[in-house]
């Protein structure tokens, strides 16, 4: 009697060739979760800051609107962008050159709990 060996070979994979393979599919996951994650913040800083803009555009607009400034310091929150909150010190410049009086308007509204705050200045006059 002749007993045959069947020496064919299984197909399939190996333990460890799973596990190199699910390592290397985790670590490509795990970067690539990082860089969506990275991207929303990007997106979401990016938005307040264009908000803060447009606020701070806003707060100059309307001390432009009331005339004049008188000198001193205002703060206060917007009540359609809770988080954001204002800033405005006015500053009395003289140039006697010019014979006019300038008032330096700066404007800083912050958001992120005060951590974040976008600064913008302008100059008023008061044209006699």
């Amino acid at each position: 009697m002749q007993e045959q060996f069947n020496c064919s070979r299984q197909k399939g994979f190996t333990l460890l060739e799973v596990v190199i393979a699910v390592a290397i599919m985790g670590a490509s996951l795990a970067i690539l979760l990082g860089a969506v994650n990275r991207n929303l913040v990007l997106a979401s800083q990016s938005k307040n800051q264009s908000i803060a803009q447009s606020l701070a555009q806003q707060k100059i607009t309307e001390i432009e609107l009331e005339g004049y400034p008188e000198v001193g310091q205002e703060q206060g929150i917007f009540e359609e962008f809770p988080g954001f909150s204002w800033y405005v010190n006015i500053l009395p410049y003289d140039i006697e050159q010019l014979g006019t009086e300038i008032r330096i308007v700066m404007v800083d509204i912050a958001w992120d709990e005060g951590n974040r705050v976008f600064k913008v200045a302008t100059a008023i006059s008061n044209h006699k």
